[in-house]
């Protein structure tokens, strides 16, 4: 990996997450620059985008105006893929769920396919227009079966769902669930996990990666980690991935050589305790990059 871009993304699109703006700068206290530096060839810093405006905060969060939010997800959407013009992986971290939607869709490459990795507890295919919670539409949006009002930011460039593996889902109903079979989507839920066992499961999904061409995201919300681990999260519930089956995970990506962009999104500060959450988010990124320095060591 000779050179990667990161971006802190401190925006909400809803007014009861405040502290999801904050998610960019708790992830940069950590120390992740000089962390990635001492692992990468070149770390370009693309720093944090600025807080929404005055103007801003009134259309999206207090109107819910579409055009508005839309609008600035395409912003994002073309600040993500200047990145990957620029960089060899970008990454970019952020609060609100919503913003994965714009760095999916800024991978998004005219004949080129993209496959999505998308570690959650929730399988947002929400197909019609949640506007109090539009994070609910957001894979439905990626693979065209989410609302028209969003389907806009994807720039037609819809992922297929056999290029979609969900994993981790424990929050999910009977609809999301009939458009994930009908999509082909491969699903892992927590209570298939807990069956076969994450090694198992791991194997699977690398086998399912090796066949995959074009560009890889991995887009990972902490809610889909158990709360032990990472309690800086709007969505707390018991019994998500361990801290040993995600940094198993995380080690066999970086062995696979498959992925070229990541999202981390999910964080809200103002829950968490001494900054935990980012921390361990931090933490899987050291785990991947040093994997992928041992790898070109040895080979």
């Amino acid at each position: 990996m000779k050179k990667i871009g990161i971006l802190g993304v401190p925006w909400m699109f809803h007014e009861d997450r405040q502290g999801v703006a904050l998610a960019p700068y708790a992830i940069r206290y950590t120390g992740v620059v000089r962390m990635l530096e001492k692992l990468i060839d070149e770390v370009a810093d693309y720093h944090n985008m600025a807080f929404f405006t005055d103007m801003e905060q009134e259309a999206i969060l207090k109107s819910k105006d579409l055009k508005a939010i839309t609008y600035k997800a395409k912003e994002l959407r073309a600040i993500v893929a200047d990145m990957k013009a620029e960089v060899d992986m970008p990454i970019v971290f952020g609060g609100d769920q919503l913003i994965s939607l714009s760095s999916i869709a800024g991978m998004g490459e005219e004949g080129l396919e993209q496959t999505v990795i998308w570690v959650n507890a929730h399988a947002d295919m929400g197909q019609e227009l949640k506007q109090d919670n539009l994070c609910h539409n957001v894979m439905a949006t990626v693979v065209g079966r989410g609302p028209k009002e969003l389907a806009t930011i994807m720039d037609q460039r819809f992922v297929s769902g056999d290029n979609v593996c969900m994993v981790g889902t424990r929050r999910i109903d009977y609809e999301e669930l009939r458009v994930i079979e009908e999509e082909g989507i491969l699903h892992y839920e927590m209570t298939t996990l807990d069956r076969k066992g994450f090694g198992m499961v791991t194997d699977e999904i690398m086998q399912w990666l090796a066949n995959k061409n074009g560009n890889v995201h991995l887009v990972l919300d902490v809610d889909a980690i158990d709360p032990e681990f990472t309690p800086g999260t709007d969505f707390i519930s018991q019994g998500g991935i361990y801290w040993r089956e995600i940094r198993y995970f995380m080690k066999n990506l970086a062995l696979s050589d498959k992925i070229n962009a990541m999202t981390f999104v999910g964080i809200n500060p103002l829950n968490d305790d001494k900054n935990k959450t980012s921390q361990f988010v931090v933490s899987l990124l050291e785990e991947f990059f040093q994997v992928k320095n041992m790898q070109i060591d040895y080979f």
